[in-house]
Formats: structure tokens, sequence, C-alpha cells
């Protein structure tokens, strides 16, 4: 009011400066509180947003340490947007990493028009990324450490209704396993060592040309994703196995162990050694059985047999090249495991639509009953009631009673506990019968070898990598019979416009005739 005093208008402004005042205080006191006590409700049914307690505890200890990570996405758009939502879900769950770790794990998405394109160089140049890039690859980097995984890793697939243009379904979303398993590697001090033994014709993890992959699955898998350090080690008389070597993996081999090469092995088991053995079956499993290595492996309770499995019921096309090409047919030694142990470790996360596929497997027999009370045995997978063990393929294909096993056989088996006399920690046992498709397709991670990768972990004592849910959304889509469609069609179409035109015409007239 003009009849105020210079006194009056200056106390006024002084009051209003002082709520401005603290109006800013209190807004840089909100934000400074909730940029160290970040709280987000997740309110979707399937927590899709949340974190396990596993992921936390490591984003915990990222967050207090001075190291930094770095994510790039390297995203190559498709003409069909079959991947846009799946980097939009990746996106979202950096996020949370970003912000639960306090900016310590930093990401950025490249789109790119092309790989090799100015976007990828302009990337790698900016974060000094060493690596070879593909399309969608996601790089994780600490310091000089980088590790690569794809983002197709990310999502379970589903090929069967691609349509024309083959935009797969994605399932599931297992970004929180793959992020939270490679920030572990990158935070570890020392790698775990594998060892692959040799001079038996295993399967090398150096053969990248071999029909199995396990050069792929060794080094572009367990090197350059997980983190491990693999390398071939042999047994010397007398020597045993290498003080450095985490985990033994005997690869499919060929020819038998002798004597001094399975007492290296017991001895390292009874130290709490760690070993994986992949087996094969055909032919040569007859002709050149493997007695040493099955007496040993007997000894944990775990039997293999000399047969293959076959399994019509779950049989899966497979090529074979012809005179006038290529041809797809069902191979009943080709077949998608039936049922998996859901208390183990390595199984439990496997539900029924599991894709594992296995190819000229041989069965164990699993029996604990003769093992020390200190050590336990179980099965980990097993084929389906309607397969056999054939003693005579491939002259014979049929199930024989009087000769060959009838399923469910198990096709894999993990043995553990402190052996009578252990000088050491608890042993780690998986034996697989199968060594060729377990690392088959690693190229095309489609499906990947999860029941190969998963005993890796649980023989490295990594339980806690396998530990994370994938991200299951729920399928809320409405099918509508012909009839309610038709309803629905009628309604929308007819209806709602007729309803509409009438009120506008009462509407119209009753104002006329007012």
């Amino acid at each position: 009011p003009a009849s105020w005093g210079t006194k009056a208008r200056l106390g006024v402004a002084s009051a209003v400066g002082l709520q401005i005042v603290l109006l800013l205080g209190i807004v840089v006191a909100v934000n400074w509180i909730s940029s160290r006590r970040y709280k987000r409700w997740d309110m979707t049914d399937e927590v899709t947003y949340s974190l396990g307690d596993k992921t936390k505890q490591l984003l915990a200890k990222i967050s207090e340490s001075e190291a930094k990570y770095q994510l790039v996405i390297f995203y190559l758009p498709d003409e069909v947007g079959a991947w846009e939502s799946a980097v939009k879900r990746t996106e979202d769950l950096l996020e949370e990493y970003r912000t639960q770790s306090r900016d310590r794990i930093s990401f950025e998405i490249v789109q790119v028009a092309s790989v090799g394109g100015g976007g990828v160089a302009a990337a790698q140049k900016k974060h000094a990324i060493r690596s070879q890039i593909g399309p969608n690859d996601v790089v994780f980097k600490k310091g000089d450490t980088e590790r690569v995984v794809n983002l197709r890793e990310f999502f379970g697939q589903e090929w069967d209704d691609a349509g024309p243009r083959s935009a797969p379904k994605l399932t599931s979303f297992n970004g929180e396993a793959i992020v939270t398993s490679t920030l572990q590697v990158l935070s570890q001090e020392r790698p775990i060592v594998l060892g692959f033994t040799t001079g038996h014709e295993e399967a090398s993890p150096d053969d990248v040309q071999g029909p199995n992959e396990w050069g792929s699955f060794a080094r572009g898998l367990l090197e350059s994703r997980e983190g491990y350090r693999v390398r071939p080690i042999n047994l010397p008389p007398g020597a045993g196995v290498p003080k450095d070597i985490d985990v033994v993996i005997v690869a499919g081999p060929k020819r038998d162990f002798n004597e001094g090469e399975v007492t290296a092995l017991k001895l390292y088991l009874n130290q709490g050694g760690r070993i994986l053995v992949t087996l094969d079956s055909g032919r040569e499993c007859g002709d050149r059985p493997l007695p040493n290595i099955f007496t040993f492996l007997g000894a944990f309770g775990i039997t293999p047999q000399v047969d293959i499995v076959l399994d019509p019921p779950n049989a899966i096309d497979v090529e074979y090249q012809s005179g006038e090409g290529s041809v797809r047919q069902k191979d009943k030694g080709t077949f998608q495991v039936s049922g998996f142990d859901k208390k183990h470790p390595v199984t439990a996360k496997f539900d029924s639509d599991k894709q594992v596929f296995m190819r000229g497997a041989c069965s164990l027999l699993v029996n604990g009953e003769n093992l020390d009370p200190t050590m336990k045995v179980v099965e980990l997978a097993h084929c389906s009631g309607d397969g056999w063990g054939e003693k005579d393929y491939p002259q014979n294909q049929e199930f024989t009673p009087s000769r060959d096993e009838a399923g469910p056989l198990s096709l894999g088996a993990a043995a553990w506990g402190k052996m009578k006399g252990s000088t050491g920690d608890e042993m780690r046992l998986v034996v697989l019968g199968d060594s060729s498709t377990v690392a088959n397709g690693v190229q095309r991670m489609f499906p990947p070898p999860d029941l190969m990768v998963n005993s890796i972990r649980w023989l490295a004592k990594q339980e806690y990598l396998i530990s994370v849910d994938p991200k299951r959304p729920e399928d809320r889509s409405l099918n509508l019979t012909d009839q309610q469609s038709r309803y629905v069609f009628n309604v929308c179409v007819y209806l709602l416009p007729a309803l509409a035109i009438a009120f506008g015409i009462t509407m119209y007239l009753t104002r006329r005739s007012q």
C-alpha cells in the first residue's frame, strides 16, 4: 500500500527473501539426502525393476571402492525394430546399477548405422576400447580390463513364431545375471584358473576350428566374458595337478588315463580340488573304453555306461550333407534334455522350458549307497521316460528290452563332500554324458551353454553368479474368439458412432425447440 513506510517495506522484503532462502535450502537438503539415500518402489507384479540381494551386495561393495566401471552398448538397429525394446529394457536396468553404485558404474548407448562406422570408432576412442566390436555388443570396462558380451545373451528367445523377417520373441530377461557376473569378474583381484587336461585326445581350449567349438567356448566365453584364465595342463608321473589350477576340466577324452594320472586326480580331490568331466558316446565308446576313468568316477557314485542315449520324442532336426545338398531330419541321438534337479545350484534355476541339447550322449548310473556319509551325489539332468540307452548303435536304433536300458536315464551328475582322510576343503565333481553340444553353438549363443557354464561356476565356488533369477514378463495378451471379435468390431465401428450421432441430433433438436 502507498501508506507503507520504508521500514515496513524492508520488513516485508526481508521476510520474503528469508522464505526464498529457506525454500532453496530445503530443496538442496532434500536433493542431497535423496542422492545419498536413494529409494525407488517397484510396483510391477513381476518386480521387474528390482535387483536381487546378491546384486545389491556387489553394488554396495563397488560404491565403497575407488574403481569406476564403464558399460558401452553398441546398438545396431534392425529393420523390424526387434531390439528397440530390448535396448530400452537394458537401459532401465543399467540406470538402476548406476544409481545404486553411486555413479561408480556409468553407461552409454551408441547407436550406429553399421558396425565399423564412425559411431563405433568415436566411442572406442572416447572410452579407449581395444576389443573388436560386433553388432549389439556390450563392452564392460574397468581401467585397462575389458569384457565383451552380446546383447542377445541378455534375453531368452523363441524363434518358432519369428515370422518372415526372423524377429525373435523375447521370453525372459537375463540382464541382471549377465551384468552382475561380469562386474563380479572385473572386481576380483585374481582370476580363477581352469586347467584343460591334454594327452588323451581331449577337446582343446585352443581348437577354434573343431566341430564342437571348444576353442570358442573356452577363449570367447570363459575367458572373455566369465573372466576365467584358461590353459592346457598335463599330468606327468609324480607331478600331480599344478598348484595354481582351481578347476580341472577333462573334455571328452578318447584315450584312457593311466594309473599315475588317475592317482593325481584322486590326490587333487582329496585336497579339496574340483573336476569337470565331459564324456562322449558312439562307436568309440565300445571300441576304446575308458576303464580307468570309469572306475575313478564310479568311486564317487557316478558310473558312465557304454551306450548312446536315444530319445525320439524329444529329438530335434539335424542338418546332413547329401549328394544333392543339405537335408534336415530328426536324429534320435540329438535331443532336448527333459528334466533337471531343482535343488542343486547348477540346475535349480532351470525351468521346464529350459533348452539344453545333447548329441551322442552316454548315460550315467548314479548311486550313492556305497559312498562315505560325508559325501553326496545327485543327478543333474535326465532324458525322458521314452528314451533309452542303446547298446548296439548304429546297427540297431530301436529299443531292445533284453539288452538296452529304459529311460529316464541320467545325463549329468554332481558329487561333493569331504573325502575320507581329506587334507583340504570339500571336493566337487561334475560329470556330463556329452562333450559335444555343451560347447556347440557358442558363436550364436542360442541356446547358451548354461549347463556347462553353471557347472564351472559351481565348481569354482561361485554359486552367487547363478543365483539371480531371470525376469519373465507375464503374457497379458487377450485372445478373442471370432464371435467376440465381431462383437467388439460392431460395437466400436457401428454402435458407439451411432450413439454419438444420435446424441448430437437430440441436443440440436432440443436447443432449436427452445
